[in-house]
């Protein structure tokens, strides 16, 4: 009788804090893990050339077909807060890590626990968190992600619906999460193989329905993508069309796989940090073969040898459905943040340990303690490098800031500036701040090497310095750069590099 008199809010709160019950030790984990990762990132305000552009905005959204970003403003404000939008990224991951461990039946507490941490203190999402600005939507991309294979793997047409609904929106907001899609899709059928609960039909019938089912996603999302060019007579920007890959088919699948023989050979990208965590994902990824080679004789036994097959194919297609953004794009736009995907291979390793490793055999119980000690490496060695990410990012901010703030000390105290003066600043420093090479990040934290050379510099004196000294526009600029005067001027940071040229404080920095 009382739950006849429950609202709709009341009932689904219920049903919320039992969910909550039922996924304590993934939630708690992630939540965790996550704070322990990126707490530094959400109590301080790290930036790099882009974060400092876009303070109060998405960056580009419409033309590099992210017209999901400029969609979510009602929901994400454009205002990049560190606290709020940290803590809501890691919620959303954090459920999206439950939704996978309750997706692949992950029973083992110990992995459940691994596994959820592991989605929030990846690297790639160290890399997100250094553009705070967009980290809670491509966190609600990636759930979006996740849920389109939770809602298709449960069927029904309207389930299924809102799995093309949900992967649509996932692109729009961020397209390389549609990896992360792809990779559970192949984990999915290699589970559905294990189990042997469908027969060979079923099992190409339902990986047919789900590369349907995302094609359909991809050309919706495609269409939409035009239309919101057109209707705001915008094209696609250079980012887009210049970093396609333009290699032939055959070319980009074998990028896929190269990719995954440099992560594990020269930690490309950051995705695995250090020498020892290294070592440990060679002797996990070569148990987790194993394993799939063992559960295919048993399959071969049983008299399932289109189901071992068919198993041993999606485990040889993993790494393309991980790495299939170079199926699109070039090597040189790739940064980390794009391979959150590579979480399918932890996934993987689950999934072998309660499928394949579950029994008590010697052998069986040495090769989980490999993967839960392989996998526990890797979560501490990933939390240590997103700190060292934070630090450096915070290093670099307090010299630029400190540098910038010497240079608009001598404009001002330049003979003839008032408040009519415009300023103009022209050249790159060569003398580079401290690069701290001690912590070598490679792409990891986006382009914040050189805050003081960025193009976002007016938005870093504004918002950062406090200035309000215009900056001169294009033509101005190129005017001053053919003078005389500009070019007698020494650089600076030396006598003679600042010199009021007109109504205009001229700065040869470079």
């Amino acid at each position: 009788m009382q739950d006849n008199n429950m609202s709709f809010l009341q009932r689904y709160f219920e049903k919320l804090t039992a969910a909550a019950r039922e996924n304590m030790i993934a939630f708690v984990s992630a939540l965790g893990f996550g704070l322990a990762a990126h707490m530094f990132a959400f109590s301080n305000k790290l930036m790099n050339a882009d974060e400092v552009e876009s303070l109060f905005g998405k960056g580009a959204t419409i033309t590099s077909g992210r017209w999901g970003l400029e969609a979510i403003k009602f929901i994400f404000p454009d205002a990049s807060m560190p606290w709020l939008y940290g803590m809501v990224s890691l919620i959303l991951l954090a459920v999206s890590a439950c939704l996978i461990i309750r997706l692949f039946r992950i029973e083992n507490k110990l992995m459940q626990l691994l596994l959820a941490g592991m989605v929030t203190a990846f690297p790639s999402q160290t890399g997100v968190f250094c553009f705070m600005f967009t980290s809670s939507a491509y966190a609600l991309a990636f759930l979006l992600a996740v849920l389109c294979v939770w809602l298709f793997v449960r069927g029904g047409l309207v389930a299924r619906f809102a799995a093309v609904l949900c992967l649509v929106l996932s692109l729009g907001i961020y397209q390389a999460y549609v990896a992360v899609t792809a990779s559970l899709f192949v984990l999915m059928i290699i589970l559905q193989c294990m189990d042997g609960e469908k027969n060979i039909r079923q099992l190409i019938l339902f990986a047919l329905r789900a590369l349907g089912m995302m094609l359909l996603a991809l050309a919706a999302y495609y269409g939409i993508s035009q239309l919101a060019l057109s209707l705001n007579a915008e094209q696609f920007n250079s980012y887009v069309t210049d970093n396609v890959n333009e290699a032939g088919i055959l070319a980009r699948i074998r990028m896929a796989y190269d990719f995954l023989y440099y992560t594990l050979s020269y930690m490309e990208f950051g995705l695995v940090s250090g020498k020892f965590s290294l070592y440990l994902h060679l002797a996990c990824m070569a148990i987790c073969v194993i394993s799939l080679f063992v559960k295919a004789i048993f399959m071969l036994r049983g008299r399932k040898p289109l189901a071992a097959a068919l198993m041993l194919l999606c485990s040889a297609l993993l790494p393309l459905a991980v790495y299939c953004i170079f199926l699109v794009m070039d090597k040189g736009s790739i940064h980390t943040l794009v391979f959150h995907s590579f979480i399918a291979f932890y996934v993987l390793a689950a999934i072998l340990c309660e499928r394949v490793l579950a029994g008590n055999a010697r052998l069986s119980c040495l090769g989980r303690d490999i993967i839960y000690f392989a996998l526990a490496v890797a979560l501490i060695s990933n939390i240590y490098l997103a700190n060292k990410t934070y630090l450096k990012l915070y290093l670099q901010y307090e010299n630029a800031w400190s540098f910038c703030s010497i240079l608009l000390t001598r404009v001002q105290n330049t003979e003839g500036f008032d408040e009519n003066c415009s300023l103009a600043i022209i050249g790159d420093q060569d003398n580079k701040l401290t690069t701290f090479p001690q912590i070598d990040l490679g792409w990891q934290s986006g382009p914040s090497h050189n805050l003081i050379n960025i193009y976002s510099r007016e938005n870093f004196f504004r918002h950062y310095m406090g200035s309000v000294i215009e900056l001169v526009d294009k033509e101005e600029f190129d005017e001053i750069r053919k003078l005389p005067e500009f070019e007698q001027m020494s650089e600076y940071p030396y006598y003679g590099s600042v010199k009021k040229i007109g109504d205009c404080i001229v700065v040869k920095l470079g």
